[in-house]
Parts: structure tokens; sequence; C-alpha cells
């Protein structure tokens, strides 16, 4: 009978089999990436688009066209539309950040055909009905007011506004009334311009064979389509903010929403996934220090963690975490005090063995699956162009890292000074 007081013994693996999808590129220009992995008769396409909100004219008009491609084409309704996907028992759905636009559809393999077909037709042909345009403005200005309420969505925008400024893509937010301002005329530009053939890449995922990828070169890779913008809008240079810390008043709020962090090197740099390890240690799994120490200890909150998020450019490193606004001057104070201790003190070995474990074993579930592996490979591709010797220097790094040179790059990248802090929550509690 298994012994659950004594904890199994870690393995740290040696070797990590990294799945590689088969490319092509269609005749159209597209890239398409096919991974053949699983069993089952289904299928994953995704259309990546360089159509983020970096390259919008107008606030919030990415993320209007990519979701409204599904409400109508030239020759289906958004309520036809729903159904033949229901018949076909296939399911789409659409995403847009900062940098991309995506449209997804899961199809069984027999019906892969016919669901691509309708595809086609939301992604080539929609027409934007002036009446769900409408719909739209109403439900996002409404939805944007209610979210304003909320005291992790002011830290959040406080945090990027103080990154990069307002008036940088990155750093810019809609206001409520933008959205009232979405004209029908702007969302058929921005689709003809940035949701175009030459800025898109498809990857295909599941039980694939050559006729699945037939079926994809069909309808998606024979003839170009859009308006072939080939030139897209260089980000401005960033300034280097000269207010380190950000506070947005929330009348009575119970918690307060923390935001601190930095912008980080992009992914190509040789420390990056040296940055990585010393982000686990720090927030980045559930038996992290901030977890130990904030939520385990001291009980300020729930849940805190520090992420290293990837943008195309760079990334970014964030701690975040709401904690009882009572709370609020003694979380920063632990915070600093965690980030100091990486600096200050050498990481013991069964700690950074521990992470080193967690760090394998996520490396490992990120190939876990044909749709799993579809998303980090796109990940890998689309951020910051990168290629498979990316996953086997991050193995290495994670294997060979030391503590002294955890504590040389905590001294590179986190010093106190260099970071961001914003909070949003009840001046009494400040």
């Amino acid at each position: 009978m298994l012994n659950r007081k004594i904890a199994p013994i870690r393995q740290i693996p040696d070797k990590i089999v990294v799945t590689k999808a088969d490319e092509i590129i269609l005749p159209n220009g597209i890239r398409l990436l096919s991974i053949n992995v699983g069993s089952e008769d289904v299928c994953k396409i995704d259309l990546h688009f360089s159509a983020g909100s970096r390259y919008q004219s107008k606030p919030a008009e990415s993320r209007a066209a990519i979701s409204l491609l599904t409400e109508g084409t030239k020759n289906l309704t958004s309520h036809q539309i729903a159904e033949k996907f229901d018949f076909y028992g296939s399911f789409c759905e659409q995403n847009s950040d900062r940098d991309f636009g995506k449209i997804s559809m899961f199809s069984l393999g027999k019906f892969l055909n016919e669901s691509l077909d309708l595809l086609e037709q939301v992604i080539k042909s929609p027409i934007f009905p002036e009446k769900e345009v409408e719909t739209y403005r109403i439900k996002g200005k409404q939805s944007l007011i209610v979210e304003l309420e909320k005291v992790t969505t002011l830290s959040r925008q406080d945090f990027f506004k103080g990154l990069f400024g307002f008036n940088h893509p990155y750093g810019f937010f809609a206001e409520p009334q933008d959205y009232l301002n979405i004209q029908r005329s702007d969302l058929v530009n921005f689709h003809q311009s940035h949701l175009t053939s030459n800025l898109c890449t498809i990857v295909l995922s599941g039980k694939v064979g050559k006729t699945e990828i037939n079926d994809v070169i069909n309808h998606f890779g024979k003839e170009k389509w859009g308006n072939e913008l080939t030139n897209l809008e260089i980000l401005p240079k960033i300034t280097i903010p000269k207010q380190r810390k950000h506070f947005s008043h929330k009348e009575d709020a119970l918690q307060s929403a923390i935001r601190i962090g930095r912008i980080l090197v992009d992914r190509k740099h040789p420390d990056y996934s040296a940055l990585v390890i010393l982000n686990t240690l720090l927030g980045g799994y559930f038996g992290s220090r901030l977890m130990k120490n904030i939520r385990e200890d001291k009980g300020y909150t729930y849940g805190i963690s520090s992420t290293i998020l990837t943008l195309r450019e760079f990334c970014v490193f964030v701690i975040g975490t709401e904690v009882g606004a009572e709370y609020t001057s003694p979380a920063i104070k632990e915070i600093y005090f965690e980030i100091s201790r990486l600096r200050n003190e050498l990481v013991s070995n069964d700690e950074l063995d521990l992470v080193r474990n967690y760090l394998l074993g996520e490396l490992l579930r990120s190939f876990d699956g044909a749709f799993t592996i579809a998303d980090t490979l796109i990940s890998l591709f689309e951020f910051n162009n990168l290629d498979y010797t990316f996953f086997e220097n991050t193995i290495h790094t994670i294997k060979t890292i030391t503590p002294e040179q955890l504590m040389k790059l905590a001294n590179s990248y986190l010093r106190e000074d260099d970071l961001i802090e914003c909070v949003a929550g009840s001046v009494s509690n400040i």
C-alpha cells in the first residue's frame, strides 16, 4: 500500500523528447505546421494573424473585428453559422491580444472538410452586420464599465501604463465610450488589411494525415486573400518611466490589488531561461517563496504569483495578488523582503532541485497531447521567431544552473528601484 507520509523520490529526467511539427509553405505563402499526434478522430485548426490591438487604428477595433467574424457572412446569418457548426459537431472560438488575433476550430475528422468550408466563409467573407455591431457596442461598453469597478483591472491597467506609457500600444487601454465609437466600416477595413493570407500562420493538430492537410490547402492555401499589407507598424520607443509607484483609489474596497514588476529581455536573450528559474523560485508555482510567506505563513491572501508574460518584442515580469485591504502595506513589504532574499542569500540545493523537477515536469506537460503541442509551438515561432534549440537550451539551463548564478541574476534584474509598483484599493489602507 502506498505510504502517503513518505514523499516520492524526485527524479530529474535525462532527456525530453520534443515533438516537432511538419512544416510546409502553401502555394499562397502561408506557413502550415501540422502535428499528427493522437488516436481519436479529432482535429484542431488554429489561424494566427498579426492582428492584435497594437495594429489597430481605433480603440477596441481589433477585438471587435475578430469577435464579430461569426456574426454573419455573405451567404449565412449568425444563427445559420452557429447551427451549421453544431450540426457538424464543430466548435469555433476567437481570441485577440496585443500582438495577435487567433481563430481556432475543433472538428471531428470525418466532418473536417465541411467544417473548413464554413470556417473559410467566416474568415474570408464576414459582413459585420450593423445590428450585430450595435449589440457589440452596447455590450462592450457595459462589460468594460463593470470591469473597471474591479481593483484587479485598475491595478493591471496602471501597471502597463506605468511600464510603457499610456500612448504606447502596450500601455493603451480602451475607455467605455470607445466601444460606442466603433463603426462597421472600421471593422471592414481592419479585416481587409490584417486578417489576410500574408499575415497568417496555420497550425493543424490532432489525428492528421494527407487528407486533412489537403483539405486545409484547398480552403486556405491556394489563393491569396485580403489587401496584402506588407509593412506592419513598428512599435514606438519606450521611454523609461519616471514614476515608480502608482495608486488607484477605489472607495470602500475590501481588497487591494497589487502589481509589481518590470520589462524583461525577450526569449532570445541568453539570460531568459535562467530568469524563468528565478521567477519560479520567487512566485512561479504553488510551493514558491511568495506563496509560502504571504499565503501560508501570514495569511494575507488566497494566492500570489509571479509570472513572465511573453510579448512579441520582449517579456514582462509581474508579481500579482489581491490582499485584504488592511494587509496592503505588510504584503508589499513581504514581497520586497522575498526579492531581497534572492539578491542576498544563496538558494539551497534542496529548494533548487525541487524547482528543477517542477520546471522539467511543466516542460513535459507542454508536449502532452496534440493541442497542447500546437499551443507550445505557435508560441515558440510566432512571438519571438525561435526554433527548437530553445527547448534544448532551456533544459540545459534548468539542469546546470547554480545558486551563485541565480543570485547574480537577481542582482541584475530584481533591483527594487527598477520595479514598478501599482496598487488599487482604499486610500485609508495605504
